[in-house]
């Protein structure tokens, strides 16, 4: 379960990164210092990042896939005929189907945002939407520059930005 864990690494990448149509979303709070920001962020990834997931459905139906697989594959190093290595690896083809990994990994991820989203939303930061010109801006400029940090808190700390943009 531990590689689940790097998937909050996935919460920290801008939207942008992960489908450019989509529009950049982003966190503030009104008069935030930089400081108080940054470290914000890094308190609340560290909630998302470790997060403990393996009690969780997906977690559990990734774990019973695992050991049906593995009994699977010590199947078939005693298979000995061609019809039986065959039924064996459609039987390993229905478990991970039955799985639905891209389903299961979209709740893990839905979870991981939401820790995140909670923790920035206690700290009294709200949500909100870039403008064209201002996702513009931003891409570019380089990701994890002081230039970026700072253009990004700029946008974050403003209350007026805040005010017009909150989702």
């Amino acid at each position: 379960m531990r590689s689940l864990h790097c998937l909050a690494g996935l919460l920290l990448l801008p939207a942008a990164a992960l489908a450019s149509e989509r529009p950049i979303l982003s966190w503030g709070k009104p008069g935030v210092t930089l400081e108080s920001y940054r470290a914000d962020a890094v308190a609340c990834g560290r909630e998302g990042y470790y997060l403990d997931v393996s009690n969780t459905e997906a977690a559990k139906v990734f774990q019973q896939a695992s050991a049906q697989l593995e009994n699977n594959e010590a199947n078939l190093r005693v298979a000995g005929d061609l019809d039986r290595t065959i039924q064996i690896a459609g039987d390993s083809s229905r478990i991970v189907e039955r799985t639905r990994p891209a389903e299961r990994m979209r709740e893990v991820r839905t979870l991981l945002q939401d820790t995140v989203s909670n923790c920035l939303r206690a700290r009294g930061y709200t949500q909100f939407q870039l403008t064209a010109a201002q996702q513009r801006h931003l891409r570019g400029l380089k990701q994890g520059s002081p230039e970026r940090h700072a253009y990004l808190h700029g946008l974050a700390s403003d209350p007026a930005v805040l005010a017009a943009q909150k989702l």
